[in-house]
């Protein structure tokens, strides 16, 4: 495991510091456009992370979000969200970040999560902890849903008129429900406690494998919107520091997306 927690953390920081580059480069003059950002900087990041794997791994099998599966020895997944928050990134919002995983026999052992913008690199290892800028991290102690500070997103479900009427609950039953933007960053502050839960609908599975798990090892608890633990597939994404995951599943369990 040494040479691929060490490797991971190479991976995405590289990646990370092209985006970088290319951010402040853009970032005093127009928007990008989304079809800039997809096509230009989503893939040159994820050309250079699949570069990099292929490497040092040339028989493992990658799920990329540009180039989808690729299928080697399928005991080895990296998974690759090269660009996580591109519309934050077009309107040169600095809440972007490169997240990466690596699943081995099924089961995720490590994971990294670079926004270069904001200086914070998140690590997890299976039985080992979670991390931010080298220091340990847990989840929020909040166990009382009304001061509950809850990030979400649409995910992959875009059905806003449906959605609202999600929202109207969680809002209803919430101190404060914020958007960032990017999943990444989202589980990543479930993970540090800055926020307590995260509810998404029909996320794929690279914008979450690596903050799933950064929260399970910072003590938090991921499911689905029906409390079945999380798979490798687009599905209902619950992310809370555990406290509240009881709670707000008696909430998101009836409606179906």
């Amino acid at each position: 495991m040494i040479a691929f927690k060490r490797d991971i953390q190479i991976f995405a920081k590289k990646a990370g510091m092209l985006l970088l580059r290319e951010f402040k480069k853009k970032r005093s003059h127009a928007r990008f456009s989304p079809k800039e950002a997809k096509t230009t900087y989503d893939k040159a990041s994820e050309l250079l992370i699949k570069k990099l794997i292929r490497k040092k791994y040339p028989e493992h099998s990658i799920l990329a979000e540009e180039t989808g599966y690729e299928e080697r020895d399928a005991s080895y997944l990296w998974i690759v969200d090269p660009l996580d928050g591109t519309s934050n990134f077009i309107n040169g919002n600095a809440f972007f970040a490169v997240s990466i995983a690596l699943q081995i026999e099924n089961e995720l052992k490590c994971s990294a999560i670079y926004a270069p913008f904001l200086k914070e690199f998140y690590f997890a290892e299976r039985g080992k902890g979670s991390f931010l800028n080298g220091k340990r991290i847990r989840v929020s102690k909040i166990d009382d849903l009304k001061k509950s500070y809850l990030v979400c997103c649409e995910g992959g479900f875009k059905n806003r008129k449906k959605l609202s009427l999600l929202w109207q609950k969680l809002i209803a039953n919430s101190l404060d429900f914020r958007k960032l933007g990017s999943a990444a960053l989202e589980c990543a502050f479930v993970a540090c406690g800055r926020a307590d839960a995260y509810i998404t609908t029909q996320i794929p599975t690279y914008d979450v494998a690596a903050g799933v798990l950064l929260v399970e090892e910072a003590k938090g608890k991921v499911s689905d919107f029906q409390g079945n633990a999380w798979e490798l597939k687009q599905s209902n994404f619950l992310a809370s520091n555990s406290k509240l995951h009881e709670k707000l599943l008696r909430i998101v369990k009836n409606f179906d997306f």
